[in-house]
């Protein structure tokens, strides 16, 4: 889509309602919900007639698709603060309490407690539990 609206570049709006105007929410939910049940009736036809219960489409709500675009941006790799600003939240601590159970986790740091982890240690020294790699207990 990105290369389609840069190829062909407008100051117009996306999506507008008949008078050009940017669609409202109030507008866009409207719409949504009209999609919705027309989409539900096109599978509830073909189920009577094949006599089968039809298949109940979730209720998605349209702030649903807001939540998944914030989640698809950071599964990416978008900083918080990105997310922020293109969701428009008014602080990127907003955007943080809803969305941090997203974000990667985050290799634990080699140093606890002031020194380094048996596991980094490990690999600084070349040394294993069981002994050094490829000796029998001493240093590589």
């Amino acid at each position: 889509m990105l290369g389609h609206l840069a190829a062909r570049p407008s100051k117009e709006w996306l999506f507008r309602m008949e008078e050009g105007e940017p669609l409202n929410y109030r507008r866009w939910k409207t719409e949504w919900n009209c999609a919705r049940r027309a989409l539900q009736a096109v599978e509830n036809e073909p189920a009577k007639y094949e006599g089968r219960k039809p298949v109940e489409l979730p209720h998605v709500m349209t702030h649903d698709l807001r939540h998944f675009y914030a989640s698809a941006l950071i599964a990416c790799g978008a900083s918080i603060k990105q997310v922020q600003l293109v969701l428009g939240h008014a602080s990127a601590v907003i955007t943080l309490r809803i969305y941090a159970h997203l974000r990667p986790a985050k290799r634990p740091h080699p140093l606890r407690h002031g020194r380094l982890s048996r596991r980094a240690e490990e690999r600084v020294r070349g040394v294993r539990r069981d002994g050094p790699r490829g000796g029998a207990g001493q240093a590589a």
